[in-house]
């Protein structure tokens, strides 16, 4: 079929197209705007050294430390991404877990290595006060796993984890959610009008 004959379709069932695209959007519209308030929250954890380690060899510009502490840097990801983990985290912020399903707890909290020594952690929640107290749970408890992993060794120049204040904004729909509600309204609503000129 030709362009002209789409649309020639499209026009003689103008009213079900109409009415299918004007439903879709307004019941994806209906439920961001009913839907409880959600915050989303981002920060970064630094990754250094507690200390420095004392060498007589040449150093390369400490090209030695900062790939280790790109791998210190892929465990801290790693931890995150543990339902064990992640579940210490927010019992720590105050949150019930008993309903979460392994899933759950493995996607809650997202952390991502930016550089060798960065780590970006972001999330949802439901309120700012949750939001703070996740912040807080997520860099006291990768700090404590950092420190039990140096608990026998006791090295000086062992790895710290130095959080950045985190930043909150509320969840709201953006410009390219609103292209897409859009875009799959009209996709959805030309096919129910060629559905209906085939049957007729």
């Amino acid at each position: 079929m030709e362009l002209k004959e789409y649309i020639q379709i499209i026009t003689k069932n103008i009213k079900i197209f109409l009415t299918v695209a004007a439903i879709v959007i307004l019941a994806v519209f209906g439920y961001f705007f009913f839907r409880p308030a959600s915050y989303s929250t981002s920060f970064i954890l630094n990754i250094t050294r507690a200390g420095t380690q004392n060498t007589d060899n040449f150093k390369y510009d400490n090209f030695y430390r900062l790939q280790a502490d790109e791998k210190f840097a892929e465990t801290v990801v790693q931890w995150i991404k543990s339902p064990r983990v992640e579940e210490n985290i927010l019992k720590d912020a105050g949150i019930d877990t008993s309903n979460f399903s392994l899933k759950t707890l493995g996607k809650s909290i997202q952390a991502e290595k930016m550089s060798s020594q960065v780590v970006q952690i972001s999330f949802l929640a439901p309120d700012l006060k949750t939001s703070r107290n996740i912040a807080q749970s997520v860099s006291r408890v990768v700090s404590e796993n950092t420190q039990n992993l140096n608990k026998d060794q006791k090295d000086n120049a062992w790895f710290e984890v130095i959080p950045e204040d985190p930043i909150t904004r509320i969840d709201k729909i953006g410009v390219l959610e609103i292209f897409v509600i859009f875009f799959s309204a009209i996709f959805l609503a030309f096919w129910v009008a060629l559905a209906k000129h085939y049957f007729k």
